[in-house]
Formats: C-alpha cells, sequence, structure tokens
C-alpha cells in the first residue's frame, strides 16, 4: 500500500463541493486548503500551506505558476487544474521539472456558450440598460434602441468545444455565422450554416464579435487598436475566455468614445477585478469569470481535477495529461 501523500487545494471553491471533498477525503491523502485568490508565491511566502512538501496541487485559474513559483514546490508531480484553460501554468518550467500538469478541458463547455449567449442578449438587447432605465421611472420608449439578433452576423472567435456550442445555439437564433479557428472543420460548418473566414472579415462583418480562442502567444491581444478599428460602430464585443485576448485599454478607449456600441467581459487581463477604468462605462457588462461555475459543470470540473491528482499519487498517468512525457510516477 503506498503511503500517504501531501496535497494542497488551491481554490476558492473546491472545498465547498461535497463530491471533490470527499474523495479526497476517501484516499488518504493529507489534505490542506488554501484560498484560491492568493498569489502563489504569496502562499509560499506566508507559509500558509505545506507547498513545500506538496506532492499534488489542485488548482484553478492561479496565477503566476511560472518557473520561480514551481521553484518553491520541489516535490510536486502533478497540477491538477479545474479548468479547461492551462495559460496560467509555464508548461516548459512545470515539464523540466517533473511536474505532469492537466486540465478539465471541455468539461463545462455547454455552460460556458450559454451563458455567453446570455451576455450577447444582455448587451444587444439592452436588458441592463432597461434595468436601470425602470429603476429610474423611465420606460420602454426612453431606452436605447437594441439589435435583433435574428438575421445578425455573429462572429466566432475560436472554435473549440465551446464556440461550437454557441454556434449551434446562434444558429437557432436564426443569426449568420462566421467563424475563425487555426483548424477549419467544414463538416461542422455545413451542420450549423458557418462559414469560415479570415479575422479581419469577420471583424469587419459582424454584428457581434464573441471570443472562444484559448490563450496562446499567437492569440495573445488578437484584438488590438488595428482590430477593433475594423469593426462596425454598431457592433458589440464579447469574451467569456480569457481577458489576455483583448488589448483592454484600447478597448477601454474605443468603449468610451463609442467606436463600436459596446461589449459583454465575464474575463480580464487582470483578475481578480477590484477596480478599473471599466466600471465607469455605461456601454459594458461585466461579471467576475463565471460563465463555467453553473452548479454541475463546477462538480464535475473539480471531481474530474481530483482524480488526474489521485491517479498521479497512485503512479498512473492521469487521463486529462497536457505534457504527459513530465509524469514521474511516485
Amino acid at each position: 500500500m503506498r503511503p500517504p501523500r501531501n496535497i494542497v487545494v488551491v481554490s476558492d471553491s473546491l472545498r465547498d463541493l461535497p463530491a471533490a471533498v470527499a474523495a479526497l477525503d476517501r484516499s488518504g491523502h493529507h489534505v490542506t486548503y488554501v484560498d484560491g485568490l492568493v498569489p502563489f508565491q504569496e502562499i509560499a511566502a506566508a507559509g500558509l500551506a505545506d507547498i513545500a512538501r506538496a506532492d499534488a496541487i489542485v488548482t484553478g485559474r492561479l496565477m503566476g505558476l511560472d518557473g520561480a513559483a514551481l521553484d518553491l514546490t520541489p516535490r510536486a508531480r502533478i497540477i491538477a487544474l479545474h479548468t479547461s484553460g492551462s495559460d496560467n501554468v509555464d508548461l516548459e518550467a512545470a515539464t523540466r521539472r517533473g511536474i505532469v500538469v492537466t486540465n478539465v478541458k471541455g468539461v463545462n463547455a455547454e455552460q460556458c456558450a450559454e451563458f455567453s449567449l446570455g451576455l450577447i442578449l444582455a448587451a444587444t438587447r439592452q436588458i441592463r440598460t432597461g434595468d436601470i432605465a425602470i429603476r429610474q421611472g423611465l420606460w420602454a420608449s426612453r431606452t436605447q434602441t437594441s439589435l435583433d439578433l435574428y438575421g445578425a452576423t455573429l462572429g466566432i472567435v475560436g472554435l473549440g468545444p465551446i464556440g461550437r456550442a454557441a454556434a449551434r445555439r446562434a444558429a437557432a437564433f436564426g443569426m449568420r455565422l462566421l467563424g475563425h479557428t487555426r483548424t477549419p472543420d467544414p463538416e461542422f460548418a455545413a451542420q450549423v450554416g458557418l462559414t469560415h473566414v479570415d479575422l479581419d472579415t469577420l471583424l469587419r462583418e459582424s454584428d457581434v464579435v464573441s471570443l472562444y480562442a484559448s490563450l496562446n502567444d499567437g492569440t495573445r491581444r488578437m484584438i488590438g487598436p488595428r482590430e477593433i478599428a475594423l469593426m462596425k460602430s454598431s457592433a458589440y464585443l464579447v469574451n467569456i475566455a480569457r481577458g489576455e485576448l483583448i488589448d483592454e485599454p484600447a478597448l477601454i478607449e474605443a468603449l468610451r468614445d463609442r467606436r463600436i456600441a459596446g461589449a459583454a467581459l465575464d474575463v480580464f487581463e487582470h483578475e481578480p477585478l477590484y477596480d478599473s477604468p471599466l466600471f465607469e462605462l455605461d456601454n459594458v457588462i461585466l461579471t467576475p469569470h463565471q460563465a463555467g461555475l453553473a452548479a454541475s459543470a463546477k462538480v464535475n470540473a473539480a471531481v474530474r481535477a481530483v482524480n488526474n491528482a489521485l491517479a498521479a499519487l497512485e503512479g498512473r498517468l492521469p487521463p486529462d495529461a497536457i505534457n504527459p512525457g513530465a509524469f514521474r510516477p511516485l
């Protein structure tokens, strides 16, 4: 029988999910829970957890997991993310240190797609504006005219599981679909009536541009001043993917100058977002990175991440390994 190992859970939500906690309890390993909103270096420096003795780390979108941070956890063999992205971890640095990284890609695709359509509706149909107006004693005739989604063009940037799920929903609204992706799929495009185009064409022709792309060196700040200038003045920009896909200062300037109609953002360049010029704008809807936080998705993601960690501690290659070559059985 293998000896108990040390698992550090760096998450502000996982400890509130009984199924994930129960799986950790049954494992017999030593488990420490830490607030996931504290930067990794601060956790280690403050001695808030036995980071130096951690064999496994289970975390969400913990920032700053670069080489210097990973040096603070020399015993770790796995970082199990309960998020679909892995851009917060320096994969090359982890691989050099023999740390396998896992994520839960696709586990909340349907929920994220639902949320993105909710943001699109809220922005284009002026739902937030209407709510504010009625509280101020104004009726519908005094509020801003909204954009009909039926017949409007939706530009989908990134056609992974979430982008595809959003495309299926938007097709049901009767929207014209444009898509931009590194890996076009003609069969899927035919199923939903989507046309693959280059990014510039998508930006010029779309009434709503919605981002679902992964964050990497090629997509970081892919929507900057030049790209925003290509958009219609009546267009909306929606982002539930990663805040770093957008040049945030450029977007703020464009919204302030009304060079686009509005935006809806669930993700930001720096999170948590406690203070920002975005708060001063009335043509942007802001939500706290909650697209994937539907109850079922949270549970499934947490349990899957825990199972990845336990697999590694049992000497098995975790099923969701992103860098399987780094795996070293304990």
